[in-house]
This record gives structure tokens, sequence and C-alpha cells, in this order.
């Protein structure tokens, strides 16, 4: 009876613990520290409005997608990317582009700005729902505010006025430009 319970705990042990630590790999904090500031809130706003319904922040490895050779990511996503994380929006369906490593892809933050207020206006036939909300119409004082949207056309606000990012928008702008996957170095540290 004894050698039965060692057993059944020797094979549990291995099963739980050894095979997933032998396949995933060490789970070494990133060094990267968990969001704070604006990018916490940022992460709060990803969140609340559901964005993980459509978006991922899984790096596939090569035999399970092409997201690699997509340009999403230069490595597969291992666990300890998500280690230090408070929220951790996987996502389980990918209806979007993967977003582990956008912030590395896109770095201009007016874009995700305009990606935000109107995304079929740079990708047409989207089917990512506009967060005008999160924009606000003040009236225009002189020279536009720097973060003001160049809109025209049927999006162009009416004359005197200008599209700017609320607080939510930029926090939700500054976390997309968070993700951000460091290569793990062969001591399994970051640089």
């Amino acid at each position: 009876m004894l050698l039965g319970i060692l057993l059944a705990t020797g094979l549990g042990w291995v099963l739980f613990v050894w095979m997933p630590l032998r396949k995933l790999g060490p789970t070494a904090p990133s060094g990267a520290g968990a969001p704070f500031g604006r990018v916490a809130v940022g992460a709060e706003v990803y969140a609340a409005n559901g964005c993980a319904s459509c978006h991922t922040q899984v790096v596939r490895p090569a035999n399970l997608g092409s997201d690699i050779a997509r340009g999403w990511g230069a490595r597969r996503t291992v666990p300890s990317d998500y280690l230090e994380d408070h929220i951790v929006p996987l996502g389980v369906l990918r209806l979007g582009p993967d977003l582990a490593d956008v912030g590395e892809r896109r770095s201009d933050v007016r874009w995700y700005y305009r990606l935000l207020y109107d995304p079929r206006a740079i990708y047409p036939g989207s089917v990512m729902p506009s967060y005008r909300y999160l924009f606000a119409r003040v009236p225009l004082l002189g020279t536009p505010l720097p973060d003001s949207l160049p809109l025209s056309g049927r999006d162009a606000p009416p004359p005197g006025f200008q599209v700017v990012p609320k607080p939510e928008a930029r926090a939700l702008a500054a976390y997309l430009l968070s993700l951000k996957r460091v290569p793990p170095t062969e001591a399994g540290k970051t640089p």
C-alpha cells in the first residue's frame, strides 16, 4: 500500500510538475515588472472593453500557426511573460491580429488613436468596433492640440472644434505600446 501511494505521488509530480516545466521552460520573472500608472489603467480599459474577445496575446509556436512568420512576435510566448501581470487578457478567439508584441510592430501613438477612433479608416472591412466614446470634441483655440486627430470627410468635427483622446484612450494606447516581449537570454534572465 505504501509503495502504491509513493508511486501515485511520484507519477502525479511527473505529470503536473516535471513535464510542464520541461515543455514550457522556467518561469523566471521577465524583469519588466508589473505594469503601473497609465499602462495599468490601460490594461483595465482593455479588459473592460472586451478587447480580449477578438485579440489574443499569445504568440503560438510554429507548429500551431504562423504567428512568427506573420511578424506578430520574435519568439513564442512562454509562461514567464505573464508572471508579474495583474490582468492577463490572453484571449480565446482571434478575429483580429495577435497583440502580444504590438508595441514593437507599431510605435506611433497617433496610429493607435486613429485605429481606436475609426478602425475602418485604417483597415477597410474591419469588424473592429469604433471606440469613439474614448475621444472628446473640444473647441479649437488657435492651433490644434498635439494629439488631436487629423480627421476629414464625415469624421471631421464641425468648424472650430477638434477631436482629442480622453484619458482612457491615452491609457489604452499606452498599454498597447507597452506590449513588447523581451527575448530571454540563455541564463533565463533578461538583459
